[in-house]
């Protein structure tokens, strides 16, 4: 099975190489399609250095990370398929994992793993553990304790799916996940205890842990009424919150032990984004 991955780039030079060689040593057939808005730092001249390894590649402006990313799966051809941001990486071995997993339950049709946190050398700050299976109603400020980054989906899923909402410049990971599952399902996950891939921590990131952005705030709002989720009481959603994060509380103990248990459930409590 070939694997596709798309590399939205766009003024990550200083990260892009060590995310195209995280891809490239992964030894395993891949298609790597990295689709760049029109970047003005070195990163078109590390593209063309990896050339000979990079299906396709453009560099050119384009309507921000979700229409990048719709370009670039139009050229998808493999039989999985991946997105990687050009500052995050995949762990070694990842796909091979992902391959003996698909294996092991040929039936499902989308693999997620755990995956790290990183700071700008590479070292790794903090260790996240996926939630046991996805669920629905969610609500999109809770994050959904899955990462694109370590995931991983058959052809025919995105086929389903079609494109990611160009309206979205922070959540469309979020609306691709609700999107999938209520469309075709939570009996389509599997998930890996394995760390298959690692997300940056840096200044210049779009997503901070310090700071709500607006505009993420606004399209946590769109997503919530697109699925009806805004429609759930406030007293319900606080009840609904208080079991959820009970839960995570215990399997995040059962994984990383009850310090990181407490850390993360305190995290989570106090990242209501004005919803709740």
């Amino acid at each position: 099975m070939k694997f596709s991955i798309v590399i939205p780039s766009y003024n990550q030079g200083v990260f892009l190489e060590r995310t195209l060689l995280s891809v490239i040593n992964q030894e395993v057939e891949t298609e790597i399609i990295v689709i760049d808005g029109g970047s003005t730092d070195n990163s078109v001249e590390i593209i063309k250095k990896y050339e000979d390894k990079i299906a396709y590649w453009v560099s050119e402006k384009d309507r921000g990370q979700s229409h990048a990313l719709n370009k670039g799966f139009a050229h998808a051809t493999g039989d999985i398929f991946g997105w990687q941001n050009s500052d995050d990486v995949y762990m070694p071995g990842a796909f091979k994992k992902v391959l003996e997993v698909f294996e092991k339950f040929p039936d499902k049709k989308i693999v997620y793993g755990n995956w790290y946190e990183i700071d700008e050398n590479d070292n790794v700050i903090d260790r996240t553990y996926s939630a046991p299976k996805p669920r629905i109603p969610h609500f999109s400020y809770e994050g959904f304790d899955s990462n694109l980054q370590s995931m991983f989906w058959k052809r025919e899923v995105f086929e389903k799916f079609r494109q990611f909402d160009e309206n979205l410049h922070q959540l469309m990971d979020t609306d691709f996940l609700f999107s999938v599952i209520l469309d075709q399902g939570i009996d389509i996950f599997v998930k890996t205890d394995s760390f298959l891939g690692a997300f940056r921590r840096h200044q210049d990131q779009k997503t901070k842990r310090d700071r709500i952005d607006k505009r993420a705030v606004r399209e946590q709002h769109v997503i919530d009424a697109k699925y009806g989720f805004d429609k759930i009481s406030y007293f319900a959603a606080k009840r609904y919150r208080f079991a959820y994060l009970t839960a995570k509380f215990k399997w995040l103990a059962e994984q990383g032990g009850i310090f990181l248990a407490f850390r993360r459930i305190s995290r989570a409590f106090f990242k209501r984004a004005g919803h709740l």
